[in-house]
């Protein structure tokens, strides 16, 4: 994938991120979490989180920034 367009993907999953987080801290902060509207607010911006944090994760090994387990090329059944 080019490089401007895994920038681009990154600059809104983080933008998402901010809002979803910024949507859980205003539910706590203005005490909405005792009624439906900041029930759904706080699923909602968790829901958004964790899509978009799995999202930027998941570029993140792609692109190799982020190191996971590598096989040196074994086949299955090589070490017999």
């Amino acid at each position: 994938m080019k490089k401007e367009h895994v920038l681009g993907l990154v600059v809104i999953c983080v933008v998402v991120l901010v809002l979803s987080f910024a949507g859980l801290i205003s539910d706590v902060v203005t005490r909405l979490i005792g009624n439906i509207d900041g029930l759904l607010l706080l699923m909602i911006s968790l829901m958004m989180l964790l899509l978009f944090a799995g999202m930027l994760y998941a570029m993140g090994k792609e692109e190799g920034w982020i190191p996971g387990h590598r096989h040196s090329g074994s086949k299955a059944g090589e070490g017999k």
